[in-house]
């Protein structure tokens, strides 16, 4: 693995940036089970140059709203988003997919997610509604296949020792339900960490929780 930067329009983050992204949220009081197995993780990820993401901020990303940062988007504009939002995950029923297995990346540990359909279903939705919102030039971002993050490396490290480990937690696969997607106005701070490194530590605040199938 090696040092996560994370990266907006293409460019490195400037520290204290704020962007608004719709992410999913676990519910840890139902996905009980997602609970212990990113808890297993961590344990697991702890002797590594790696920032865990606890306390809530568990998150897989759907989408990015890239044209520009979350301090130029007006409240009426925020008001649009979650009424696009609204009206184009009405029909979307709410699904459960599979979290796992956990896997090393080069970025730091993640739960792979799974079967695609329904997210990738989502994630179309989601587009459509920024699309209405903010125009084609809202989607800039590519966040890959989709994934739970479990923590970002603030440094470089051999990432095969720590995939051996999270390959012996059982139960590797567990449920992950679906209900709401969340517009969350997003930053990244560059914090101090032991000598003379940095770590990229991710917050949020909430804008709005868009309930799945809500016609």
């Amino acid at each position: 693995m090696k040092r996560f930067v994370p990266h907006f329009q293409g460019a490195p983050w400037a520290d204290g940036q704020r962007v608004l992204h719709v992410y999913l949220l676990p519910d840890l009081t139902v996905d009980r089970e997602l609970d212990r197995l990113a808890g297993a993780c961590h344990a697991a990820m702890k002797p590594y140059p790696i920032a865990l993401l606890k306390d809530g901020r568990l998150h897989a990303t759907v989408e990015m709203v890239a044209d520009t940062t979350a301090d130029r988007i007006t409240a009426t504009e925020r008001e649009d988003l979650v009424e696009a939002l609204r009206k184009h995950l009405a029909d979307v029923v709410p699904f459960q997919v599979t979290a796992g297995s956990p896997i090393a990346n080069k970025a730091g540990a993640l739960l792979d997610l799974a079967p695609d359909e329904p997210l990738v279903d989502l994630k179309g939705h989601v587009q459509d509604a920024l699309v209405e919102a903010r125009g084609r030039g809202v989607l800039q971002h590519d966040g890959g296949r989709h994934h739970m993050s479990l923590g970002y490396s603030h440094d470089t490290a051999d990432g095969d020792p720590l995939q051996s480990a999270l390959r012996k937690i059982t139960p590797s696969h567990v449920p992950f339900h679906v209900a709401h997607a969340h517009l969350l106005d997003v930053t990244f701070h560059e914090r101090p960490r032991e000598g003379s490194l940095t770590a990229w530590e991710i917050s949020w605040g909430p804008v709005a929780a868009i309930p799945l199938g809500a016609a």
